[in-house]
Formats: structure tokens, sequence, C-alpha cells
């Protein structure tokens, strides 16, 4: 199986919009990142969570991802807070008992918390997937707009009914175990 870290924030729950919406409306800048920082700290997780929806049905996504034994799914996730950490693994745990979660302090890089190498991170922040890139591991970007610059999806679904994303991951995988999982990816759609 082909490790697969996948980012909670704007790849699975729509939490940046909803709280980009309430820092903008405390009249907050987004440059600001000491206040930025304080809003994410403060922020009643519980509350955004319970109030935000679900993208593309990603829940249902991981589990099928789970049984198509292509795939590890973990969830690789940044957090400002230690209310942000329990209230994000309990939503999770609430869609899905067996993920495994890593919650990632904010100021420490994804590629530092696990291997990269060989790994696939799915994120919709391009300063993530261009380190983990750099640390040899496979970046796909999270969008609804195509990136010249990095395999984009929209959906979690591509990952098994894309042979365009299929392929382009074949092309960045580096050792012989994850090839033969890669040629039976391209059977798999």
């Amino acid at each position: 199986m082909i490790n697969l870290y996948i980012d909670f924030d704007g790849v699975l729950v729509d939490t940046i919009n909803e709280t980009y919406k309430m820092i903008a409306d405390l009249g907050i800048s987004l440059s600001d990142t000491e206040r930025v920082n304080k809003f994410y700290r403060e922020l009643d997780w519980n509350t955004v969570l319970s109030n935000t929806k679900e993208i593309n049905d990603a829940f249902e996504n991981i589990r099928l991802l789970e049984e198509s034994g292509l795939y590890k799914p973990c969830i690789l996730t940044t957090v400002h807070s230690c209310n942000e950490m329990r209230a994000k693994v309990s939503f999770i745990r609430s869609k899905n008992k067996s993920i495994n979660i890593i919650c990632v302090p904010k100021g420490i890089e994804k590629c530092d918390m696990v291997d990269p190498r060989n790994s696939i991170l799915i994120d919709d922040y391009g300063g993530n997937l261009k380190t983990w890139i750099e640390s040899e591991g496979i970046g796909i970007k999270f969008s609804q707009e195509q990136s010249g610059k990095y395999i984009t999806i929209n959906s979690l679904n591509e990952l098994l009914k894309s042979k365009r994303v299929l392929s382009l991951i074949a092309e960045q995988i580096k050792n012989e175990n994850s090839l033969k999982l890669v040629n039976r990816m391209k059977t798999y759609c």
C-alpha cells in the first residue's frame, strides 16, 4: 500500500473558507500572522466543525480508499492548540473510527512529522506541497482549479477513478513495491 496523507482543513472539511469569513468579520488582516494565529488558538473548534460542510463526501471516499487496498490513508492536520486537536480528533472519530490521525503543531513542517519519501500528501496549501516534494514525497493539490505546478484533484475519489491522476502518481513512484501497486491501480479504474 502507498502511504496517503490527507490534510483536514480545506480538503475534508471547508474550515478554511468558514474561518476566513470569521477573520474578515473581525477586521483581522490575513497578513497579520500574530492576530490570525491568536484567532485560531482561541477559536471554538467544536462549534466551527459542527457548522462547516464536509467536502465532496470526503469521509465516504476515505472509506473507499481504505477498502481499495491501494492506499493506507492517514489524516495529517496542522493544529494551533490542544482544543483544536481534541475537536478535530472527536469530529474525525465520529466519521471514521479506524483512520490514523497525526496532529502537526503550527510551525512544524508536515514532512518533518512523517517520512514523505514515496508517500502522497493531499493538501490545499502549496507551501506544504513544496516542502513535501523537496523531501522526495508526492504532492497533490486539492483545489477546484487546475495547477500547472502540481497534480490537482477536487475530490478524493479521483485517486481511484481518474486514470490521469493514477498515471501522474505512477510517474513519481520511486520504489519497486510501490510500482507493483501502481500497476494494480491502472487496472482498478
